[in-house]
């Protein structure tokens, strides 16, 4: 039940946020998945960052009192595996650093149920404002 009350919640922001929008300038939601992923169907611009189209990990890092989002490109290969024991295919996943970009953290009164990152157009040009990661009481700002 919570769960639903705080998708309700999320999803009634975002369209608060879009009807908001004014001029050229769209926003939209990118729901991820329960793997902090997210996937960009075009390039996109995440602070001084360009995301090509791709399925990404965020991670949250902080140092030396700067906090940054990482982006690893989630990159899946079909491997065969030879042993006495087992003989067959199986899925390798390779995680490759596309870039990090520091940003603000706002803290939020609830853990966030899933990944999610808000993407607004400008002038036809997407560029990630903030990422919601599932589990973190935070949403980060670029």
């Amino acid at each position: 039940m919570r769960k639903r009350s705080f998708l309700l919640v999320v999803f009634g922001c975002a369209v608060l946020l879009v009807d908001s929008a004014h001029g050229s300038q769209k926003q939209s939601i990118i729901a991820g998945s329960d793997h902090d992923e997210i996937t960009l169907t075009q390039a996109t611009q995440a602070g001084t960052l360009t995301l090509q189209p791709d399925t990404y990990v965020v991670q949250h890092h902080a140092s030396h009192g700067q906090d940054s989002i990482r982006f690893m490109q989630v990159k899946q290969s079909q491997k065969l595996r030879l042993t006495r024991a087992y003989t067959g295919w199986y899925t390798d996943t390779d995680l490759i650093k596309a870039g990090e970009v520091r940003c603000r953290v706002r803290p939020l009164s609830a853990k966030a149920q899933a990944t999610a990152a808000t993407v607004v157009t400008e002038g036809g040009k997407p560029r990630i404002t903030e990422v919601m990661i599932k589990g973190k009481a935070a949403m980060y700002e670029f």
